[in-house]
């Protein structure tokens, strides 16, 4: 690309057009939009600023190219050195060159023979999210496959137990110390952030009941499988002990102490003391606008400390899928064929019927749908986590789908934890599945019992990597399934937590569309919009 230089004098006119051209080179270089308007935005006010204090009509050289085979954008104007970014400028001194360098932007100020130079180094525009995600799988796919064929298997063991496993281990670790707080912080600022008493009644009410009836009505849709994976009926009772769990498992929601939950990971207590606490300072107001005030930039803060986590993001897929071939987890799928041709007939059926409702009722083409969701959807996909998926799902849900973001605040973290219809009808079939291979005793009741456990079960689960380890006992202990299916179940989970967590973040955004539409508080223009909007 060849190098464009300008001379003007500096004046308004001119001020337009050298903002003009940087718009046109930024463009060119492939500059992501929102940084070509920052570019010139910058440059504007230092063309200003100069023009301000004495040096209007001066000459004004405007240059643009590559250096080292990075896009700059210069320019230069004669007379007494004035630096833009001093703190003499109070306008648009220290405070917006911090800005601007933490935005990555970083202007460089000289003075040289008689001129002011303003430097900006441009960055390109970065790969998109599902470029990056593709280039990501098939190297790692790649690289797995070339360590079967190259590596004994003494030395893929070693690579594993010493460098990939614990790089794994270590970002989830992390991940699930952030997950607990930052669903209470979300969730607890969600509800504070809704305004009023009032209009909580009006809102969160509604999400709440709306989100537990329907997994409550996918586990009871499950059901319908029992034929195809479940034993042969029988009339006995013997239900009684697993009529009494439900009281368990309900009355489990409250915590014996407000740290007990973040210790343990338990999400429907974490969740508990978010609502509880949200309600608190909304019923208080200004008593404790300081409380307030001091969640909320806690709340920023441990959102930033999540995006910086989801930029490893690529590094950990990686990893997660060169494990998965050298460690021979695929191997599972041979045991439990009949199950996984099951699910994948529910699975995409559930969502086809989430897709389809959502279309009909908003008056929106499916295919749009399912194209705004795939950068969510594969994030979730590749890490198993809905956390690692939580600022994508933030930003398509506002920027994608229109949703208001008092909204959006409150609903994704409380649908993190309470909207899995997914995981209720995985663990239902799950149940019926493992009662026909251990030869489980089933009757009508025990039947009922387990599609209501499964669900209420599916709303405890962690929203982290492994977090179904948990329910998988759980559900196993209270239905008479032996405990020899836990091996089973826990093998096959290192593949469905994959599946499972991605069809959730899919199906959250339609349920919050479905919400945010009956209390108007979503943008039908943006959801219909064909194209994604950038991000």
């Amino acid at each position: 690309m060849e190098a464009i230089k300008k001379n003007y004098s500096l004046t308004e006119q001119t001020c337009d057009e050298t903002a003009e051209l940087i718009a046109e080179f930024c463009d060119k270089v492939g500059t992501d939009n929102k940084d070509a308007l920052r570019y010139r935005l910058s440059a504007e006010e230092c063309l200003l600023y100069w023009m301000d204090n004495g040096l209007r009509d001066c000459r004004l050289n405007v240059q643009m190219g590559k250096f080292l085979r990075t896009p700059y954008i210069q320019i230069e104007a004669e007379g007494r050195a004035l630096n833009p970014y001093s703190e003499e400028n109070e306008d648009y001194g220290t405070y917006t060159k911090s800005v601007l360098v933490s935005l990555g932007l970083d202007p460089e100020y000289s003075y040289l023979k008689g001129r002011n130079r303003v430097r900006y180094r441009i960055k390109r525009k970065p790969l998109g999210q599902l470029t990056q995600l593709a280039i990501v799988i098939v190297s790692a796919a790649f690289i797995g496959l070339l360590g079967v064929y190259a590596f004994p298997e003494s030395v893929r063991a070693a690579i594993l137990a010493y460098l990939i496993d614990p790089l794994y281990n270590t970002f989830f670790n992390i991940l699930g110390c952030i997950a607990g707080p930052m669903i209470f912080l979300s969730v607890a600022w969600g509800v504070y952030g809704i305004g009023d008493a009032a209009t909580f009644g009006r809102i969160g009410k509604n999400m709440m009941l709306k989100y537990v009836g329907l997994v409550m009505l996918a586990s009871v849709c499950s059901a319908a499988f029992f034929p195809v994976l479940g034993p042969s009926l029988s009339g006995g009772g013997g239900d009684g002990g697993q009529y009494e769990s439900i009281s368990g498992l309900i009355l489990g929601i409250f915590p014996s102490t407000i740290v007990e939950p973040f210790e343990t990971g338990n999400t429907l207590q974490i969740i508990f003391i978010g609502i509880v606490i949200g309600i608190a300072l909304l019923y208080l107001g200004r008593q404790t606008s300081s409380l307030a005030r001091a969640i909320e930039q806690v709340n920023i803060l441990v959102q930033f400390l999540m995006e910086i986590i989801s930029r490893l993001v690529p590094f950990v897929i990686f990893l997660v899928i060169v494990n998965m071939i050298w460690s021979g987890s695929l191997s599972v799928v041979a045991t439990v064929w009949k199950l996984l041709l099951v699910l994948a007939a529910a699975f995409p059926a559930a969502a086809a019927l989430f897709t389809l409702y959502t279309a009909a009722r908003h008056r929106v083409n499916p295919a749009v749908l399912v194209k705004k969701s795939i950068p969510t959807v594969l994030i979730a996909f590749t890490t198993a986590s809905s956390a690692a998926a939580f600022g994508s799902n933030v930003s398509t849900c506002e920027k994608q789908f229109g949703i208001d973001q008092s909204l959006i605040r409150f609903g994704i973290p409380l649908g993190m934890v309470m909207h899995r219809p997914i995981t209720a009808i995985y663990n239902t079939l799950l149940i019926f599945f493992f009662a026909n291979r251990f030869g489980v005793s089933c009757s009508i009741g025990w039947i009922c019992v387990a599609v209501f456990i499964s669900a209420i079960v599916s709303i405890a689960t962690p929203p982290i990597p492994g977090g179904g380890a948990i329910a998988y006992s759980v559900l196993f202990s209270q239905m008479g399934i032996p405990e020899a299916a836990l091996a089973v179940a826990l093998a096959m989970d290192l593949i469905m937590d994959f599946v499972i967590t991605a069809m959730e973040m899919y199906v959250l955004p339609l349920a919050l569309i479905n919400i945010s539409a009956g209390l108007g508080l979503i943008d039908e223009d943006t959801l219909r919009s064909a194209s994604p909007q950038a991000r």
